[in-house]
């Protein structure tokens, strides 16, 4: 709703209100955007409801045109299409599939940086002179690598 607002000129103060652009006279900014939720209200003239809403009222057109303002605006992709139950049902496959992938990457990810940590704690309290302070020391560059590279997928 923020983004929105911005796009067709209104700048939210750190509260998150606007002068509302649906009644005369506020000159202090009495319409509240609601982060998160996509709603705002205002409390000078009692409007309210969703960013399609807002849109709606404030470009005076209705629901289905409003909608088809934000995709225009905000490149949104929408088709109006109604997919097949073959298309839903392979789409929440692939969902199912990439949420997989990543909850494997994740956990590899955690496994990796424990074992850094295990690593890096020997190279700081072993013995120079040990077998496990010369493993410690010839693992940390490769596992140092690999977070790097493999940071935040």
């Amino acid at each position: 709703m923020q983004e929105v607002a911005e796009l067709y000129g209104f700048h939210p103060n750190r509260a998150g209100f606007i002068q509302c652009p649906f009644h005369s006279g506020d000159k202090h900014g009495s319409l509240k955007i609601y982060p998160g939720t996509g709603g705002w209200h205002c409390f000078g003239c009692g409007a309210g409801g969703s960013v399609i809403d807002f849109v709606a009222r404030l470009f005076d057109i209705g629901f289905s045109n409003a909608c088809d303002k934000l995709n225009a605006d905000f490149s949104l992709g929408l088709t109006g299409k109604i997919p097949s139950r073959a298309e839903k049902s392979a789409l929440l496959e692939s969902r199912r599939r990439e949420a997989a992938r990543k909850a494997a990457a994740d956990a590899e990810y955690k496994r990796q940086a424990a074992r850094y940590r295990y690593y890096r704690d020997v190279a700081e309290n072993a013995d120079p002179q040990s077998n496990l302070f010369a493993e410690a020391v010839k693992a940390l560059d490769p596992l140092e690598y690999w977070l790097d590279e493999n940071l935040g997928r």
